[in-house]
């Protein structure tokens, strides 16, 4: 006997806009690939559990990035409740990206989708942009020879 699994049948889609950079995105996306983001019931109220957030390797342009994310449940034998395809996309000339979500999820988590671009949108920030100063102390200084 087939065990019945839940399908994933609302479209669901969300958009909201953020201060960061894509190259803090595309940080964040690779620390994903290895290490998904544990996400707390706290965290996404919509869904009421603990899940695990799974991307796949990025596709990046010169003003945008792509990826597909999976919300899979850790209680439920790792059902994925929300599935769909993540969009950043930096503006030409302010310092903000606009991220949007557009895919399916289980009917009774539709307001998920917003918290969740929340919640990414948070993780970014908290990575903060690489200091150039890091970068330019890690260099040894030229000496000239007299």
């Amino acid at each position: 006997m087939q065990r019945i699994r839940p399908a994933l049948m609302a479209r669901i889609s969300a958009q909201i806009s953020t201060s960061a950079d894509l190259n803090q995105v595309c940080r964040w996306l690779i620390e994903c690939l290895h290490d998904p983001v544990h996400v707390d019931a706290g965290h996404l109220p919509a869904l009421g559990s603990h899940s695990r957030l799974r991307v796949a390797r990025p596709i990046t342009a010169r003003r945008a990035v792509l990826c597909a994310l999976w919300l899979i449940e850790e209680v439920d034998a790792g059902v994925c409740v929300l599935a769909g395809h993540l969009r950043f996309v930096a503006h030409p000339t302010a310092p903000e990206i606009k991220v949007s979500f557009d895919g399916h999820a289980r009917p009774q988590i539709g307001a998920a989708a917003f918290q969740l671009l929340e919640l990414i949108a948070a993780s970014i920030k908290r990575l903060g942009p690489i200091a150039m100063v890091e970068i330019a102390s890690s260099r040894t200084p030229l000496i000239a020879a007299e």
